[in-house]
């Protein structure tokens, strides 16, 4: 089967060329099938005696999968051209270009690609550029394309247009057939298309001339082509069906277009010769054996999460909120198990008070809502959500309703008015068309410091921590040791943000006199400037400390903020002492042992191998997607290796003949050196003490154990 699509500007008579063309096909002995792909849905209308034909989307609407047949979306029209219509959604909602994408997914479950034809037309709308309405440019559904245009600029901008979208789907071989000029009796009509052909490389096929043979069709019902079979316009329409059907059987040369660029494009509009390309254009031939592919979204960074699952992980972590997921299924069941997976973790050691509850709903998007829209389904899911007594709930968006431009903000908006005792909050993160995890929480973020009360009066005695993350002091004995640390100053944390809490939590954030951040990377120092945009307020100079060093000069800096220099210093003489007897108990396992470390930011990590004596041999730190963390100072740059990598790694092991390989992520060592994780330590000094043991016993085990040198 040989397949042609016809694209043009919209009214520019496309459809009437294609249906004409399908009746003299028909006419020539050969099968055709034509299917139009415009919302209009009136493609096929003059071969079918001029009714309106059913459209597939109405169809894929009204009637359950296991039902549908394929004899009841298309119809046999003049000439026996089976004839089908896309259709589309109701104006301004929905997305008729994902339309496009389900009809030929419908026809083809349907077994239209079974039907005996022997070519197929595509009439498709050019002046929409968007990927489903190109969907009929790739090369399994496009074996040629032919262009109607005009003499107006409009109608060859949107040819121009279209050559660029047929480029972006290079097959590695030509596929442009030529253009049909339906002439609109504008001045210099046949000059302006023949510089625009020229300049393009497209040939003109057929010039159609203004006739009053088109209207008397119409309004017959028929084309033009079986109304006057032997008018002259019927021959130029047996003109372009012979190039057609000489294309299908490789008779035909078809042609790769250089469309114009802007400068080129400003020529053509205000009717002088067209200059030459500010580029040269290539020559774009296919290459002997392998097809020319372009570039595709297989040569971009994939996320490793989007935009929405960060929104939806921020409001979460509020336990008295709702979230209404506006997508498919699909993402709310991936979402809620990465989510309760890790909350449920937590709460077994011991770090959450209850275990995870299932506050996400979702409208449950499917490929029919995303063509005719899907704001009913958002408004049901959120109405039902407030009559069953949820008066805190976010909506948060993915991809699909962003693509189709459904209007999820006005949905919210009427539902405040009706519930005016509820609190609804809108996230518009559009899935990855926001960005990554990282961007969406922050747009959540931003929505939940705009819970804090401003009026609430700073107390003495109450600190708040603010944290992308909280995983590092999340275990038992880091919370208690967090608590010990905070207790030397009389302090208790008041909020933590965005940390498992209640919302009222977030209105008294302004309760604490002090904010700190958990540790100092990009993330917390964002989510500190959404905070400090929304209250005024400064952070404590210092984050949470990890190691002795930081526990010093942190203890050091809170006691004068405070006026307990005292009780600091007691604080940092008891941690010294305990810190020191520490090392000389432990020391001996370290001394001379030569360490590398694999890891962009752990000064507390390398202090303590220096502490401990041990010979730190190489820092390395592999490039990666996380580069904020490059921008963290460590007091021991001098001594890291910036952009290492396997090879290096392997070369190191051979020369340099570690003892230890420390590392977030595993790497062989196959029984050269003894390897360990680098575990979370949690604030203060002690967390530190107790990774010094778990190392310790590593250092005890053989780097390879006895099972493994067995010789089978």
């Amino acid at each position: 089967m040989f397949q042609v699509a016809f694209y043009g500007k919209g009214g520019i008579g496309k459809s009437t060329m294609a249906a004409n063309v399908s009746y003299s096909l028909a006419c020539k002995g050969k099968k055709v099938m034509q299917v139009g792909c415009d919302p209009k849905h009136d493609s096929t209308r003059l071969l079918l005696g001029g009714r309106a034909q059913g459209t597939v989307l109405d169809y894929v609407r009204s009637v359950p999968v296991l039902q549908r047949k394929l004899e009841d979306v298309i119809g046999t029209g003049s000439g026996g051209v089976i004839c089908a219509e896309a259709g589309g959604p109701e104006p301004g909602i929905g997305c008729a270009g994902r339309g496009i994408l389900t009809t030929f997914d419908t026809l083809k479950k349907l077994g239209a690609d079974g039907l005996d034809v022997d070519i197929r037309i595509y009439d498709v709308l050019g002046d929409v550029v968007c990927g489903g309405f190109a969907v009929p440019l790739r090369g399994e559904y496009a074996d040629a394309v032919v262009l109607v245009t005009s003499g107006e600029f409009m109608s060859m901008y949107a040819a121009n247009n279209i050559m660029k979208g047929l480029a972006n789907f290079d097959t590695g071989k030509p596929r442009l057939l030529g253009m049909i000029l339906n002439s609109r009796g504008v001045e210099d009509e046949e000059g302006s298309v023949g510089r625009f052909a020229k300049a393009t490389g497209v040939p003109i096929i057929a010039v159609m001339p203004r006739d009053y043979a088109f209207r008397d069709a119409e309004a017959a019902g028929k084309t033009a082509r079986e109304l006057r079979p032997d008018s002259e316009i019927s021959r130029r329409v047996d003109a372009i069906a012979q190039a057609v059907s000489d294309a299908a059987e490789g008779k035909a040369r078809l042609f790769y277009p250089h469309p114009l660029d802007d400068l080129q494009l400003s020529d053509l509009a205000a009717g002088r010769e067209i200059r030459a390309p500010s580029a040269p254009a290539s020559d774009r031939q296919p290459c002997e054996g392998c097809p020319r592919r372009r570039s595709s979204i297989r040569d971009t960074r994939i996320m490793s999460s989007c935009a929405a699952y960060g929104a939806m992980a921020a409001f979460m972590r509020l336990t008295d909120y709702t979230v209404v997921l506006h997508g498919p299924r699909s993402c709310m069941y991936l979402m809620d198990m990465s989510r309760g997976g890790i909350s449920l973790r937590l709460h077994r050691r011991g770090m959450y008070s209850s275990p995870p509850t299932h506050r996400l709903r979702c409208t449950m998007m499917d490929d029919t809502v995303s063509i005719f829209g899907g704001v009913k389904h958002l408004d049901s899911c959120l109405r039902k959500a407030l009559d069953e007594g949820c008066r805190k709930i976010a909506v948060v968006t993915t991809c699909m309703p962003g693509i189709i431009g459904d209007d999820s903000e006005t949905v919210v908006k009427r539902a405040a008015l009706d519930y005016p005792d509820a609190e609804i909050r809108f996230v518009p993160t559009d899935g990855d068309m926001a960005g990554s995890f990282t961007e969406g929480m922050t747009m959540a973020a931003v929505e939940i410091a705009g819970m804090i009360d401003l009026s609430v009066e700073p107390e003495p005695g109450y600190v708040n921590l603010v944290g992308h993350s909280f995983f590092d002091i999340q275990w038992d004995k880091g919370i208690k040791e967090l608590d010990r640390m905070l207790s030397v100053f009389g302090l208790k944390v008041n909020c933590r943000f965005l940390d498992e809490c209640e919302s009222e939590d977030i209105r008294g954030f302004c309760r604490a006199s002090i904010d700190m951040l958990v540790s100092n990377d990009d993330a917390n120092r964002e989510n500190y400037r959404i905070i400090s945009a929304r209250t005024g307020r400064e952070p404590f100079p210092l984050p949470l400390p990890v190691g002795i060093r930081e526990h010093v000069a942190w203890m050091r800096a809170m006691g004068e903020k405070l006026g307990m220099n005292d009780a600091a210093e007691a604080e940092i003489a008891s941690a010294q002492d305990e810190y020191g007897r520490f090392l000389e108990e432990h020391g001996r396992r370290f001394r001379g042992k030569k360490v590398i470390i694999l890891s962009r930011k752990n000064d507390w990590l390398i202090d303590l191998f220096l502490d401990l004596g041990a010979d730190i041999v190489r820092i390395g730190v592999f490039p990666g997607v996380r580069q904020y963390f490059a921008e963290i100072p460590s007091r021991h740059q001098s001594m890291v290796t910036e952009d290492y990598s396997l090879e290096k790694l392997e070369e190191d092991m051979d020369v340099l003949e570690p003892d230890l390989l420390i590392s977030d992520l595993a790497f062989p060592v196959r029984g050269r050196c003894r390897f360990a994780r680098i575990r979370r330590v949690g604030a203060g000094y002690r967390g530190t003490m107790m990774y010094a043991e778990y190392l310790e016993n590593v250092m005890r085990l053989p780097a390879t154990e006895g099972w493994k040198e067995a010789v089978l």
